[in-house]
């Protein structure tokens, strides 16, 4: 089988698509997997380093762009259809499944014109304008929230979850386990807080935690921080913990977000789809700050989700002054029953099979596609 995974520019768009190469992967050794992402995406990086084939698309998004910019990034998402339709040809895939990024709708269009079975997945509560146009020509829709339905060609749709990587359930059953061990916490173990904007950082995230710490003077020395800040913010948000005094683990980008979750008791993060879905799976207590110019503000119906059902706590940016986060955050330092209740929570809402019920779905599409051609062809 030969499958193409499409989509990035952010680790929520790419994340999803490592997950399922690796399913398609465990289900068949011999599957061939090629990526096709942007040319300006994350996945440049990242994808190289799990050792799949990637090619990629010049291509640049619409939103918040002057008319002569969306103009020029329209000639450029006709040229990646093209160029797309070439690369489609040439690996000649049984499937293709879009994952959002600018990537995504290029390569899902030209998979169509040339008639080759589709999928995308629908991370997010309220689907964005590509995917609610691909719903329309795709074979099959994937979502992670029910209140997605009301968008979509109801026939497509199949609710599945988010997909999440093998090596993070993993941290899910050490962490399973450690609480079955009913383990207390030693006067040498740190309270671990995990602060994470996406992959490309959060500054109202980062200045806010920055803030907070002001109001946590009195535990500041039985806490641990782990703090993920993107590129932009790295040397200002490292810079400013030394000049503070303050012991942090810093990085502008974590590769190995398995460690990190395995040791975390809170996390301070936004409230993308992909976050919400590795949160949950592995049954992790958070502090959801939903980014506020997300498109059809997506990110806070998400975090209301969890919110409403006691699986996280949310947070708008406006709210996040220092001292209300501190006091959040003592809150949960001095009420670890709490906190486990919202751990326990957050586990009823994951979907950790998520991966392998899309790949199970699109598998047994594409054979029942085969099985009417092959019927066709004998008759």
């Amino acid at each position: 089988m030969r499958i193409v995974l499409t989509g990035g520019g952010t680790g929520g768009h790419l994340f999803p698509a490592l997950a399922l190469a690796e399913e398609f992967k465990a289900r068949d050794k011999d599957c061939e997997i090629l990526f096709i992402g942007s040319t300006a995406g994350i996945e440049t990086r990242i994808v190289p380093r799990y050792g799949y084939r990637l090619e990629l698309l010049d291509i640049e998004g619409f939103k918040g762009r002057a008319w002569l910019d969306k103009a020029l990034a329209g000639v450029r998402a006709g040229k990646a259809i093209v160029s797309a339709m070439k690369m489609l040809k040439s690996f000649k895939p049984d499937g293709v499944i879009g994952t959002g990024g600018y990537s995504s709708g290029p390569v899902v269009l030209a998979a169509r014109f040339l008639k080759i079975k589709t999928a995308i997945l629908e991370q997010n509560t309220i689907p964005g304008l590509t995917n609610r146009i691909l719903g329309r020509f795709v074979n099959i829709i994937f979502i992670a929230f029910e209140e997605s339905k009301r968008y979509l060609p109801a026939g497509r749709v199949i609710m599945t979850g988010n997909p999440v990587r093998k090596e993070l359930l993993k941290t899910g059953d050490i962490r399973l386990r450690r609480s079955q061990e009913s383990r207390v916490r030693e006067k040498n173990e740190r309270f671990t807080i995990l602060v994470f904007g996406g992959s490309q950082g959060a500054k109202a995230i980062n200045t806010a935690f920055l803030d907070a710490l002001e109001y946590l003077t009195d535990i500041r020395n039985f806490i641990r921080i782990i703090h993920q800040t993107g590129d932009a913010d790295y040397a200002m948000i490292k810079e400013a913990y030394e000049r503070k005094g303050i012991r942090a683990d810093v990085f502008s980008f974590i590769d190995d977000m398995a460690s990190v979750y395995a040791l975390a008791d809170i996390i301070i993060c936004r409230a993308g789809a992909t976050s919400i879905a590795e949160v949950s799976a592995l049954g992790l207590a958070s502090i959801l700050i939903p980014y506020p110019f997300a498109a059809n503000n997506h990110q806070e119906i998400n975090a209301r989700c969890l919110a409403d059902k006691g699986a996280a706590v949310m947070l708008k940016q406006e709210d996040i002054v220092g001292d209300v986060l501190a006091s959040l955050i003592k809150r949960f330092y001095t009420n670890p029953d709490e906190l486990e209740e919202i751990k326990k929570k957050a586990l009823a809402f994951g979907r950790p099979n998520a991966t392998q019920e899309i790949t199970n779905s699109f598998c047994q599409f594409i054979a029942r596609a085969r099985r009417r051609v092959d019927t066709v062809a004998t008759a």
